[in-house]
């Protein structure tokens, strides 16, 4: 009895725990933010409709998503994607082997660690998205994300597990790279509980709306912070069919990298999006994620056929002319 109790804490705080986007502190903030953007911008429609249109919540798009979230949830319990497992094996051997000076009289604030710890973290985001959409063994993983014809907060949670892994393998990697720097420059100063407890960045960071991403909600930071922060107009973008959106806007927190490696796009005003896959010409394509099974299945097919028709590149005899 105590073990089921056990798994059913441990799915609760999996599902609406602190480290959750629907933890119940977000989902309040959240209601607060929509609750002032229905009434400054004078909307007519009752609150609700305005808010969670029975269009989008019933979706059979949005119903793929609820499922998603139930997977990824179940093996986020069962340990797949551990990534504190990982950078506690990586911090401490390179605290051990990393020859740096130790500056044992200093002692870093703890919210200098959690800002550091946020730039790494985003800086290691930006660049696991952007290999997964343009990287053709990966997309497929990512594409399953993009599919979403309609989006709410559960929207996040549509990502392939093999998505997951990879991020999370990666995080793991370069989060204990950075605890690691700081255990060896600061044996005194540093503990490991402190390096795991600091989430300030991210608290927030999902505090101000980061719940409205992915949803039908347009709301913008401004040109000037939209060159600093991601803002949910600007992830709604990345989700847009328009070709002109596509490939930009990778960024999670912060838009520096996108700005620096030239994928930042900032909207001049609010734009009238349409979600899902679409085609070079802004076509949308059919929704091949449209069950459980689909969504599990189908992008290792599609990832599968990219790495053959590599091998069938490479495995392809050069074609000599003759000589006249």
């Amino acid at each position: 009895m105590e073990y089921l109790l056990g798994i059913w804490v441990d799915l609760w705080d999996a599902s609406f725990g602190n480290k959750s986007r629907l933890w119940p502190l977000y989902l309040i903030t959240t209601l607060v933010i929509a609750v002032a953007l229905y009434r400054l911008r004078g909307e007519r429609q009752p609150f609700l409709q305005w808010l969670m249109p029975k269009a989008v919540w019933l979706h059979p798009s949005h119903i793929v998503d609820l499922k998603v979230f139930a997977l990824s949830r179940l093996l986020t319990v069962a340990g797949a994607f551990n990534v504190i497992a990982l950078s506690t094996i990586v911090a401490p051997l390179v605290a051990a082997h990393l020859p740096l000076s130790q500056l044992t009289d200093a002692q870093p604030h703890p919210f200098v660690i959690a800002a550091l710890l946020l730039v790494v973290s985003d800086f290691a985001t930006y660049w696991v998205h952007r290999l997964h959409h343009e990287v053709h063994i990966l997309w497929p993983f990512h594409s399953l994300h993009h599919s979403a014809e309609v989006m709410t907060p559960v929207t996040v949670y549509r990502k392939h597990p093999i998505y997951d892994l990879t991020k999370s393998v990666i995080h793991g990697a370069m989060i204990g790279l950075t605890q690691g720097a700081l255990l060896a420059m600061f044996p005194g100063g540093v503990t490991m509980g402190m390096l795991l407890g600091v989430n300030a960045g991210y608290l927030l960071f999902n505090m101000l709306g980061a719940n409205f991403r992915h949803t039908h909600i347009w709301l913008s930071y401004g040109r000037v912070m939209e060159h600093i922060l991601i803002s949910p107009a600007q992830h709604q973008i990345h989700h847009s069919i328009d070709p002109a959106h596509h490939n930009t806007n990778y960024g999670e927190v912060l838009a520096i990298w996108d700005w620096m490696f030239g994928t930042l796009y900032v909207p001049q005003t609010a734009e009238k999006l349409e979600f899902g896959l679409g085609d070079a010409h802004g076509n949308r394509l059919a929704q091949r994620h449209d069950s459980l099974a689909a969504a599990l299945v189908v992008p290792v097919r599609d990832s599968l056929r990219q790495i053959r028709k590599k091998l069938r590149r490479k495995g392809a005899k050069p074609t000599v002319t003759p000589a006249e």
